[in-house]
């Protein structure tokens, strides 16, 4: 409401609130630095006791160091050597102690000394890649030639992204302070002790040339400035007219370019594609083309993702990225023979499970078992889940239920597995879906398998219910409520209805999205893949995969992603017959019946 009393217009691709927003924290950044100036000239700003002699001193001449801060020794010494805008960056480094405000107040006042040719002077680009490839002190080098305004005249396309605000509930930083973060996040791996910091660690430190993956973090949002649809093909081109200006050779220029345009495909194909299936490995790795660039591309969306927000990176997504990550490297170190592969690691895990049987009566009963398990199932399942889920089918076949389930922790992140071996049907999943939305459980992922005996192998990922104090009683009451819906005694659209009715969106989102519905027939042999991006509301999942179950359409695998405001689902699906749907009629009809879930919220956009 204020940009708009303010009367801020929609400009570069920029709502009015952003442009606000962007405006106000270069103010305020500014006022920040002002009082910051006039509280050290009043000698209230100083690091540590006042000493009689520095305890740290810089040989470069024109450079003085005072009250334990860096400093310039006078105007006139800046104006002798311009060189000394950059050296009092890459001594404040050295030092390790922070510039004086009056020393960032000169920077800012002489930038106009900053120009084309001292930017990309040879000596100017190595003292900057100096201050990129060191490790981080306890303060952000990078950050205060940011401030000082010396960034923006290094490297001139970073002024489209100062103080440049993304008004969603993704983005928690400005991009050019992102930028920053994103470069602090690569230095700073290896500093914790959790298990997966001590991975990134290690594959940043067998990298060849950190330099280049340091450049791409710095880089691989510049192209928000130009306020296009896709910021990674303009950030790419220009990544490329900014290094090429610096020096830097073409095959290096290349491989950062690179980075920057695909710097979301990794975690785009994890969070929205089956990455069991050998195809996507597949694509990745052609994409890719090499496991150095791998090894950067991953370090680079990890560190990305984590300098982005809370709702951008979690467990989960860490879980599902790791995987994906190492099955495009194994495909690039051992080629593409993975079909022959493939199937040799299969019989293994047949194998395997009926080695570790408890007994010569359970083998026998699992050889029959084994001739069912498709071929698919078996890609993704290990030795010893295979045997469980044998294990599971054995106890549905025991009982006069319609489905077993069991519910445990998952290993490497706050969700629960929930793993439901049932006679399959038309609609199942979307029962499930319905179910779990009536018990507040969200699902995060779901692999669904059939043998060929007609029983569904399904797989979960959830989150856990709200309220964990009774868990246990939560997950009896949904094991219930599925019992009913799959015997037909509970209608789930009325329980739903009268559960959600009156219930809004979640959190009304900044600002509203069209919907986008995606028929893709071309990124799998076997099953179409269809892409709903909406705004998220309770009961979404299951009037979503209830449309595509009227449509005739049965769902192999389920995706749930975040996309700035919007929530992603996506689901592998095949016909009843077992067919993809890539007639046009078919489209134009799934598109209908599931932008019918959307259209009472805002307009469709198909």
């Amino acid at each position: 409401r204020l940009a708009e009393l303010l009367k801020y217009k929609k400009t570069n691709g920029q709502q009015p609130v952003e442009r606000f927003l962007g405006a106000l924290h270069g103010h305020m950044g500014f006022i920040k630095q002002q009082h910051l100036m006039d509280l050290y000239e009043m000698g209230y700003i100083t690091r540590g006791k006042p000493r009689k002699r520095p305890s740290k001193k810089t040989g470069i001449d024109g450079l003085a160091v005072n009250r334990e801060m860096l400093g310039f020794a006078s105007s006139e010494a800046v104006l002798k050597s311009p060189e000394l805008l950059i050296q009092i960056f890459q001594e404040s480094l050295r030092l390790k102690i922070p510039l004086n405000p009056e020393a960032k107040r000169i920077v800012k006042d002489f930038g106009d000394r900053i120009d084309q040719g001292f930017a990309n002077d040879p000596e100017t680009v190595k003292s900057f890649e100096r201050i990129l490839v060191s490790p981080a002190p306890t303060f952000n080098v990078l950050r205060e030639m940011l401030n000082t305004g010396f960034l923006q005249r290094f490297i001139p396309a970073f002024k489209q992204v100062t103080n440049r605000i993304q008004y969603d509930e993704y983005h928690l930083y400005p991009v050019d302070k992102h930028l920053l973060r994103t470069v602090q996040t690569l230095k700073n791996f290896g500093q914790s002790d959790t298990e997966m910091e001590r991975f990134y660690s290690k594959i940043y430190k067998e990298l060849k040339s950190r330099k280049l993956l340091l450049w791409a973090a710095l880089l691989h949002d510049i192209g928000k400035g130009n306020g296009g649809d896709d910021h990674s093909i303009s950030g790419g081109q220009l990544t490329e007219s900014v290094l090429t200006d610096k020096g830097m050779r073409a095959k290096d220029v290349e491989t950062v370019r690179f980075l920057v345009e695909k710097h979301l495909y990794l975690i785009k194909t994890a969070t929205r594609r089956d990455i069991h299936d050998e195809e996507t490995a597949i694509a990745g790795a052609r994409e890719i083309g090499d496991p150095e660039r791998l090894k950067m591309l991953y370090l680079l969306t990890v560190a990305d993702c984590m300098s982005t927000g809370p709702n951008a990176w979690n467990d989960w997504t860490a879980s599902l990225l790791r995987d994906f990550f190492f099955r495009v490297l194994n495909i690039l170190e051992k080629g593409e023979l993975a079909s022959r592969e493939a199937v040799a690691d299969s019989k293994k895990k047949i194998k395997r499970a009926m080695e570790v049987a408890e007994s010569e009566q359970e083998r026998s009963e699992m050889a029959p078992i084994m001739e069912v398990l498709s071929p698919r199932y078996l890609l993704y399942a290990t030795a010893d889940q295979i045997l469980e889920d044998i294990r599971r089918y054995r106890r549905l076949g025991k009982s006069e239920k319609d489905f077993v389930w069991d519910v445990t922790r998952s290993a490497h992140s706050d969700t629960r597995t929930v793993k439901i071996c049932a006679k399959d049907r038309p609609g199942l999943f979307s029962k499930i879906a319905g179910v779990f939305t009536l018990n507040n459980i969200d699902i995060v992922d779901a692999q669904i398998f059939t043998w060929r005996n007609q029983v569904a192998m399904d797989i979960f990922e959830v989150k856990p219910p709200p309220d964990q104090l009774f868990e246990e009683e939560r997950w009896a009451r949904a094991a219930d409520n599925l019992t009913a819906a799959l015997d037909g005694s509970l209608d789930l659209a009325e329980a739903l209805h009268s559960k959600l009715s009156g219930i809004r969106l979640r959190k009304s989102p900044p600002v509203r999205r069209p919907h986008r519905i995606v028929v893709d027939n071309d990124s799998s042999s076997f099953f179409t893949i269809i892409e709903v991006f909406t705004n998220d509301y309770p009961g979404l999942l299951f009037n979503v995969t209830d449309a595509l179950y009227r449509c005739q359409l049965d769902v192999w695998v389920a995706k749930i992603a975040t996309k700035v405001d919007q929530v992603v689902d996506v689901f592998y699906v095949r016909d009843f017959d077992g067919q993809k749907v890539d007639r046009p009629d078919q489209e134009a009809e799934i598109k209908a019946a599931v932008g019918e879930q959307l259209l009472p919220r805002a307009t469709s956009k198909t």
